[in-house]
């Protein structure tokens, strides 16, 4: 390029930048301060002077700088287009948003509009339907703002290709210059697409944040109104029953179960729509369980036992779906955080069909009269909790079935009436007939005295008292059933040490601890006392406590002993599991007494630590903790220190084992169990010894089968002097080898011992397999050798 052709060249460049300067200069003069330099302009001015330089001289290097250029935009549109064909699916939110927006407004209207204040269930179910609503709009927002973070970085790669203005340079190769014509186009569709994509999910995120906002407002106010009525819950609401008139209700007892029906429908129809991830875990459990149920009766059905199997099952044989499905509508509704009543009065519609016909066959006919007085008490007082305003029949209605139920109680107490025939009654069913009834008699006082939501909340919660009591237990009952037929089902090495009778009792106390808990709990619900019990329990082992320089809450204290609690219960099912009291040969020598014992030590070894993690004591306080107990073991608990760890060494170097008979300090006996303290042998009399586990490291123990069962015994047998010796020998010889349980290996003996005064002593030394059957071996023997003595003549003296 010529020289003047480049001067004039830099003379534009320098001309056009001096202009842009000017222009910058003079707005800052005339003090337009919101306004800075735009980069942007910066940035198109810098791409304006390369263009206009490519212009006037193109390069061996331009054309494949402008080849990469292209190649590195096209993955970049190539990229937005694949996330547009992808795009945000928006038509789920928009249809659900539509029925949220409708159910927000009906509450809002029911909020402010309505006249007349809303009772407590009427709150409980807009709280539980809009807390619904509230996960579902927060769903929504979080998938709104990160496809909107996605859509920004589209932005950036669609930004870098418009705003390059090298596309556009004619003075390019022609089928290069189209390739750039091409994505420049592209850009620009992009762009649009874009465009109208973010104008679509804004518009969308303001309407989920708008409906968000309002939520908040509906459930702050449905906040307050609670918490006024359980304030004034004592307070009274309508006159007196004995003073009231039909006339001061504005619906009577028909019209409002009707409402409370149509009410309810609507309230389930959204409530089922919006908690279909619990229900499919709840189902999933109940296909599990009756699965399990169904195949572990089968197997029994095929055994010739059967009957002996099926006479201790008390649910179970009756039906495996039934007692299945009571499992599903007993525990499944704890899954819910919240869910409104009507759904769970349904749950215990079926619960209450279900108790009723596994229960059907085991009822006295006393019994069966009073269970149908207490399910028609049951539906009546869930009907009544249901209803969403007051009338004069409820009141009347209520107050029947109180009495009737107060009748029911005293004259289970009073009566002592057996409602159970073949069935064990529980320990605990005064206590809940006590509590009951008091519930029940409360209630009756504050209907009469005009506190119906107070009289609505006891009535229901003393007759889902007693029904959920008994259904626990049921429960209870069910799975040790399961549990029992699966060891019936499976006749292997760990289930062969099971044994009915203490299983029961073991699993029980688990399975009733659990039952208490839930049975509390249905309480505090019944009673909405749930969050503020649960509250104040919370503020009360969560406060930070001091004790000189140490702060520690309850919560460490509750998490420690819970911990411990658990690897206790799991150590007594070890030490069950591998109890070989429970074999049927526990005179065989096991080596599971050792590993049993290494088992529990190590499950209290890590229950004890994981107590101490989880209660967040620190290490260095544990072990100022063990040298504190250090200085006490030296003082007076060596001996129990000594015992403890010669156990761990007994397990590990295992010089006995369960099934070894072993012999110490003049006491024989056959080893029976390895603990963590001490040992138990069983001598031959039916008693138990108990041994110091440091004993049996410190004294002289004679271990007869440490390595085998293999024992020799001696036997003398006298003869006078006028008998044929030889034939005698030969005679015992012959009858030690018809003697198959006589070990050949080491060979038998036998020899003349002694010549006494009268008589030769002939002495009888053989091994036998197993030291436990010696005596029958022994006796069998002698026996055959004095028959055959007898034969040929030989006295024995």
């Amino acid at each position: 390029m010529p020289v003047h052709n480049r001067l004039k060249v830099l003379i534009a460049i320098s001309l056009f930048c001096l202009t842009c300067n000017l222009a910058i200069s003079q707005v800052n003069k005339h003090g337009i301060h919101h306004q800075k330099v735009d980069s942007n302009l910066m940035e198109l001015n810098s791409r304006i002077s390369d263009s206009i330089l490519r212009e006037s001289e193109i390069k061996d290097t331009t054309i494949p700088v402008m080849v990469n250029k292209i190649e590195s935009y096209s993955l970049s549109l190539n990229r937005a287009e694949n996330f547009f064909d992808r795009r945000f699916d928006t038509s789920g939110i928009l249809k659900s948003i539509t029925d949220l927006e409708r159910r927000l407004i009906y509450f809002h209207n029911l909020l402010i509009k309505n006249e007349k204040p809303l009772n407590l269930r009427n709150l409980n179910t807009a709280t539980v339907i809009l807390n619904e609503s509230g996960e579902k709009l927060e769903d929504w927002e979080h998938s709104l703002a990160t496809y909107i973070t996605q859509l920004n970085s589209i932005h950036e790669r669609i930004r870098n290709v418009n705003h390059d203005s090298s596309l556009l340079n004619d003075s390019i190769d022609i089928i290069l210059h189209g390739q750039m014509k091409a994505a420049h186009e592209r850009s620009l569709a992009l762009d649009s697409l874009l465009h109208i994509t973010t104008v679509k999910i804004y518009t969308l995120r303001n309407r989920v944040s708008i409906n968000y906002l309002l939520l908040k407002d509906l459930q702050s106010e449905i906040a307050d109104r609670e918490q006024g009525i359980r304030q004034g819950i004592w307070n009274r609401e309508d006159a007196p029953l004995f003073e009231s008139r039909a006339t001061d209700y504005d619906s009577t007892l028909w019209q409002l179960i009707q409402d409370t029906l149509g009410r309810s429908l609507r309230v389930i129809r959204i409530f089922m729509t919006t908690t279909w991830d619990t229900r499919t875990i709840n189902l999933v459990i109940w296909l599990l369980f009756m699965i399990w149920f169904l195949f572990t009766l089968q197997v029994v059905r095929k055994k010739i036992n059967k009957e002996d199997i099926f006479k201790n099952l008390t649910f179970l044989n009756k039906s495996a779906i039934l007692a299945s499905l009571l499992l599903l509508v007993t525990y499944g509704p704890f899954l819910y955080d919240s869910a409104p009543a009507v759904y769970i009065h349904s749950n215990e519609i079926f619960r209450l069909l279900f108790l009723s016909i596994l229960l059907n066959s085991y009822f006295t006919r006393p019994g069966k009269i009073i269970w149908l007085l207490i399910s028609i008490i049951w539906i009546g007082f869930g009907i009544d909790d249901l209803l969403l305003d007051a009338a004069y029949g409820e009141r009347w209605g209520l107050l029947i079935f109180s009495v009737a139920l107060s009748g029911v109680s005293i004259f289970l107490l009073r009566k002592n009436t057996i409602i159970f025939k073949s069935l064990e009654e529980s320990g605990t069913r005064n206590w809940v007939i006590r509590i009951s009834l008091i519930q029940i008699c409360i209630s009756i006082l504050a209907n009469l005295t005009g506190r119906l939501t107070l009289s609505k909340l006891l009535a229901f919660s003393a007759i889902n008292s007693l029904v959920f009591a008994m259904t626990l237990q049921v429960c209870c009952t069910i799975l040790i059933d399961a549990v029992y037929t699966q060891t019936e089902v499976y006749h292997n090495r760990f289930f062969a040490f099971l044994n009915f009778v203490d299983l029961k009792n073991k699993l029980r106390k688990v399975l009733w601890v659990v039952a208490i808990g839930a049975w509390m709990l249905s309480i505090l619900r019944n009673l909405i006392l749930y969050d503020k019990v649960s509250s104040i329990l919370l503020y009360f082992i969560n406060k930070p406590r001091s004790i000189g320089s140490i702060t520690f809450s309850f919560t460490s204290g509750v998490l420690f002993i819970l911990i411990i609690w658990i690897s206790s219960v799991l150590s007594q099912f070890v030490n069950f599991f591998f109890n070989e009291s429970q074999n049927p040969g526990p005179f065989k020598k096991t080596r599971l007494g050792s590993i049993a014992l290494l088992v529990r030590v190590g499950i209290w070894t890590a229950g004890f630590l994981i107590a101490a993690a989880a209660a967040g004591i620190p290490i260095n306080k544990i072990t100022i903790l063990i040298g504190a107990l250090g200085v006490g073991i030296g003082f007076g608990l060596q001996n129990l220190v000594n015992n403890l760890v010669s156990g761990i060494i007994i397990a590990f170097e295992r010089p006995i084992q369960i099934g070894d008979t072993i012999e110490i300090s003049g006491k024989t006996g056959i080893v029976q169990e390895i603990g963590v303290r001490s040992s138990q042998i069983s001598n031959g009399e039916g008693a138990n010894i108990i041994i110091p586990n440091g004993d049996l490291l410190s004294q002289q123990l004679i271990n007869w089968t440490l390595h085998n069962r293999n024992k020799r015994v001696k036997v003398n047998i006298s003869v006078p002097y006028k008998s044929d010796f030889r034939m005698a020998r030969d005679l015992i010889m012959d009858e030690i080898n018809k003697n198959s349980k006589i070990m050949r290996d080491p060979k038998p003996a036998v020899t003349v011992d002694t010549f006494a005064n009268t008589m030769v002593n002939f002495e009888i030394k053989f091994w036998v397999p197993d030291m436990s059957e010696v005596g029958d071996i022994r006796n069998e023997l002698m026996l055959n050798i004095l028959e055959s003595f007898s034969k040929k003549e030989i006295p024995i003296t």
